[in-house]
C-alpha cells in the first residue's frame, strides 16, 4: 500500500498565506493527496476547520511549524503547539504529546536554518525535510538529503504551500498501512514532488505587504496602534 502525503501546508492561520481552510481541503483532493498535515506557524487554530471540510478520504494531520531559536522544526501529530524555543526543548515538547519532529528547510540559507549542535539535533529529531518545494537553490535540499543520509535519518517531502496552486508540488510517499507518524518513525517515508520554486516566494511577499498596508489604513482609520 502507497500513500501520498503533503507534510507542510499552510492556510490563513499563518500570515504568510492567505488561503482558506475550505480552499486548502479542497487542493488537496484536487491534487490527489492521501492526507495532509497543517502545519501553521506556531498556532493548530484551523486543523479542525480543515477537518470538517475535508472529504472522509483525506486524512488531515494536525501539525505546526515551530519557530525555533534556529531553524523551523514540523511537529506532526500534535494537539497544541509546542513552545518556541530552542530545537532540542521543541523536540522534547513535541515527543511528549507522542508526536514526529522534522526539521523543516533545515539548511535554506536564505530563511531560518540550522548551524549549531547538529549532531545533538540529529539524535534528537524523528526525520529530515528533504524536499521543500521553497527551497529556491538545489543545494538546500541536497544537504538536507546529505545530512539525513550521514544520521540515517528518514526523509520527507512537503510543498510548504502557502496558496491551493502549491498543494501537493512536494509531497511524502507513504509505505505500507498504519499510521503517518509510525510511518516516520519506521523510515517507510520517501521525499518526492519539486523543489525551486521562486514565484512562490514572490506572491507570498506581495501578500505580505498587502496584509501590512491593509492593517497600516485600519490602524489609521480606527486610531488604534499599528502592530507587526
Amino acid at each position: 500500500m502507497t500513500r501520498r502525503y503533503d507534510l507542510q501546508v499552510h492556510t490563513n492561520a499563518s500570515p504568510c498565506s492567505s488561503t482558506s481552510p475550505e480552499r486548502v481541503a479542497t487542493a488537496a483532493v484536487d491534487a490527489e493527496l492521501d492526507g495532509i498535515a497543517v502545519t501553521d506557524h506556531d498556532t493548530v487554530a484551523n486543523v479542525e476547520v480543515v477537518r470538517e471540510t475535508a472529504p472522509d478520504t483525506l486524512d488531515v494531520i494536525s501539525a505546526v511549524e515551530v519557530t525555533t531559536t534556529e531553524g523551523h522544526l514540523l511537529a506532526l501529530d500534535v494537539s497544541e503547539p509546542p513552545p518556541q524555543a530552542d530545537p532540542l526543548t521543541v523536540i522534547e515538547h513535541i515527543h511528549d504529546q507522542g508526536g514526529v519532529a522534522v526539521v523543516s528547510h533545515p539548511f535554506d540559507t536564505l530563511r531560518q536554518y540550522y548551524e549549531t549542535d547538529l549532531a545533538a539535533l540529529a539524535n534528537a529529531v524523528d526525520g529530515v525535510e528533504a524536499i521543500n518545494s521553497r527551497c529556491v537553490r538545489r543545494r538546500f535540499n541536497e544537504r538536507a538529503t546529505a545530512f539525513a543520509t550521514a544520521y540515517d535519518l528518514p526523509t520527507t517531502g512537503g510543498s510548504d504551500a502557502h496558496f491551493p496552486m502549491e498543494v501537493g508540488r512536494a509531497h511524502t510517499v507513504v509505505e505500507g498501512d498504519g499510521t503517518l507518524a509510525d510511518a516516520i518513525r519506521d523510515g517507510r517515508v520517501r521525499p518526492s514532488g519539486r523543489g525551486r520554486y521562486l514565484s512562490g516566494h514572490i506572491a507570498t511577499k506581495l501578500h505580505e505587504a498587502h496584509t501590512l498596508s491593509s492593517r497600516a489604513i485600519a490602524a489609521l482609520t480606527s486610531d488604534q496602534p499599528l502592530r507587526r
